[in-house]
């Protein structure tokens, strides 16, 4: 909360049940910012999430999501997923919102001949349907550049994670490269020459098998992978390379109706 207000922002939550139940929430979990009670689900409705195939004791439940509103109370920015369970930690939200660093975060920085690179995790503590990021802050050496993808001939820089059943890797969005004119070759190639980041997007599993393993005691989970990439200098081109990471998230259950009083 201190994090998201530091960035000028506030946080509240809009839900259909009624005032009591959601008190009574609040005070089981501690929870300190709004929980705002759209009983009827007018507010929901007029946001065009109501859920209509929603019956029973679920009726006038939206499809959950997160705005942005400005100081004009405009929506400048949304997320959502397309499974209700899944969601996105506040803490990815703010990486993806400032493209900086969230506080608290131990970062492990790799440095090799061409390159720096420091990752860290937008969350220490994940629970399963929880969607957070793994971030890199790549950072070329002097008179360095390593190739963007859609580059052909030469190696792009990658992030590859060893495959695991307890996540699902989204698509790194990779910003807008540089053109480099390489005279040695007279050519003009997609590179990235000065810092920048690279955000990969994991969302935990809701199988049985990963519920049961968060609500362990002390439960964690190791993700590892690599990055590759080729570098080149403004008359040399090295080999291409290899960069073992590794990061360990502490893993917490859902909260989930029959833990709710």
């Amino acid at each position: 909360m201190k994090e998201i207000q530091s960035r000028g922002l506030g946080l509240a939550v809009v839900l259909y049940e009624p005032p009591d139940v959601l008190k009574a929430f609040a005070d089981a979990y501690g929870i300190e910012f709004p929980l705002l009670s759209d009983v009827g689900s007018a507010v929901i409705t007029e946001y065009g999430l109501l859920n209509a195939q929603a019956t029973g004791n679920q009726a006038g439940i939206p499809h959950p999501g997160t705005f942005i509103l400005d100081a004009r109370g405009r929506v400048t920015v949304r997320f959502f997923e397309r499974a209700y369970q899944e969601r996105f930690t506040a803490s990815n939200i703010l990486v993806r919102l400032e493209g900086a660093g969230v506080a608290g975060r131990a970062a492990v920085e790799v440095t090799t001949p061409h390159l720096t690179v420091r990752t860290w995790p937008s969350d220490e503590v994940v629970a399963p349907g929880e969607r957070f990021s793994l971030v890199f802050d790549v950072v070329p050496k002097e008179k360095i550049h390593v190739y963007a993808p859609g580059q052909t001939g030469y190696i792009p820089i990658a992030v590859t994670l060893d495959e695991d059943p307890a996540f699902k890797a989204h698509p790194i969005a990779f910003p807008e490269p540089d053109i480099y004119y390489f005279a040695p070759l007279d050519e003009r190639v997609k590179v990235y020459s000065h810092p920048f980041r690279l955000v990969q997007e994991l969302t935990l599993s809701l199988s049985q098998e990963m519920r049961a393993r968060s609500a362990e005691a002390g439960a964690t989970l190791t993700i590892r992978g690599r990055i590759q990439y080729q570098a080149c200098d403004d008359q040399v081109c090295f080999m291409p390379a290899t960069v073992p990471v590794e990061w360990t998230v502490a893993l917490k259950p859902l909260v989930t109706p029959a833990r709710r009083r």
